[in-house]
């Protein structure tokens, strides 16, 4: 009776920290996540930055009428690059996207932990990506803006 009442508090504690494990993995898979969902709003910031600059690449003749002292050319290698990186960013994101994995079925714990650790770390790289090709081409179509 002492033996069935020890393995059945063994199987107790057991439980217990497998239910701990799989909520930490829960809740480090769900940072990764919110970050996620971060990074993809700041990416359809980006990508408006990125259609305005494009239809201003076509518009040059009109940006030189209402701006003469405009170099045209140097503003079009700005606009080009500005773009390229917002392009670049966003290529990354969709990468990322394509090749995470949220299938940790029979994997360790340990496994999981450093599998998220890992994208919560690449998801965090194009956030840092994204913040500052935003910053860099909010800053630059600020020239462009109504007066």
């Amino acid at each position: 009776m002492m033996k069935n009442k020890l393995i059945f508090a063994a199987l107790l504690l057991v439980f217990a920290a497998c239910k701990d494990i799989k909520k930490e993995e829960k809740a480090l898979e769900s940072q990764v996540m919110d970050l996620h969902e971060k990074v993809m709003a700041d990416g359809e910031t980006a990508m408006k930055n990125k259609m305005k600059m494009d239809t201003l690449i076509l518009k040059k003749d009109s940006i030189k009428k209402a701006f003469p002292a405009l170099d045209t050319s140097a503003e079009n290698k700005t606009m080009r690059s500005l773009s390229s990186q917002i392009v670049k960013a966003d290529n990354a994101m969709s990468d990322w996207m394509h090749n995470y994995n949220p299938d940790f079925t029979g994997k360790p714990h340990q496994e999981i932990m450093q599998y998220l650790e890992q994208q919560k770390k690449q998801v965090g790289q194009i956030n840092v990506e994204y913040n500052s090709v935003i910053q860099l081409s909010n800053q630059y179509l600020l020239k462009y803006k109504k007066k």
